[in-house]
């Protein structure tokens, strides 16, 4: 197992310094070790049990609003914020996905299952909204879309990507860590609390694979939390 860890560690070093116009950073390096980590991960817990297929849909008991619409305009508002960030984690991922970029291919699978996760988390919330008679939410915030869409068009190397990523990843993290006090529907409650940690295990491992510890922080923020 060990060789074939330093093995594919070399492997997707190399490939990086390919890919790169000028030599391999820290980070880079390291992201490329990180990368074979996931690989070394998916190979030997394919199947059923691969962490990096979705195992589970969404509970729908989680995504109906109890009878009478508890929780009001101000539940509705952070479902709507909560949809549009969904949208915005799955046009990147998917941008990301088409880029002409030589993805490891542990790294493409996390980002295919990344934005299938983010899909479901959007279809949760579009079903809160509708239930009490709103529309679904399909376009992300437009202020944070065109700070991303900024840092996309700067992005040159499949890092970059991960970097970017784990910005969104650790906003819509924080908003829910945010929200969740704020809200009064139950179902809106349980709902923001089991995607919650959904998010920090993306930023987790986008963490890793970058370079840096997995769990940097000792406690939870709301630092990055987007408010509209």
């Amino acid at each position: 197992m060990t060789e074939q860890f330093d093995q594919q560690m070399e492997e997707n070093a190399s490939l990086l310094q390919r890919l790169a116009p000028t030599p391999l950073t820290r980070r880079r390096a390291l992201f490329a070790g990180g990368a074979g980590a996931l690989g070394l991960l998916a190979a030997a817990c394919g199947g059923e049990n691969d962490p990096f297929v979705l195992q589970d849909e969404p509970d729908p008991s989680l995504t109906a609003p109890p009878e009478g619409g508890g929780g009001g305009g101000g539940d509705l508002e952070v479902a709507k914020t909560a949809a549009s960030l969904e949208v915005l984690a799955v046009n990147t991922y998917g941008a990301a996905l088409e880029a002409p970029l030589d993805y490891p291919p542990a790294v493409a699978e996390f980002a295919t299952t990344a934005r299938a996760h983010h899909e479901a988390h959007r279809d949760a919330w579009n079903q809160v909204l509708t239930g009490a008679g709103e529309a679904e939410v399909t376009e992300p915030p437009a202020e944070l879309e065109a700070t991303v869409n900024e840092q996309f068009a700067q992005v040159t190397d499949v890092a970059g990507v991960a970097e970017l990523a784990l910005m969104l990843e650790q906003t819509a993290a924080d908003t829910y860590f945010a929200v969740i006090p704020q809200l009064t529907n139950e179902d809106a409650i349980k709902l923001a609390a089991s995607i919650q940690p959904i998010d920090m295990q993306h930023a987790a491992i986008l963490h890793y694979v970058m370079g840096d510890y997995p769990v940097p922080n000792t406690f939870a923020t709301t630092d990055m939390a987007f408010t509209g």
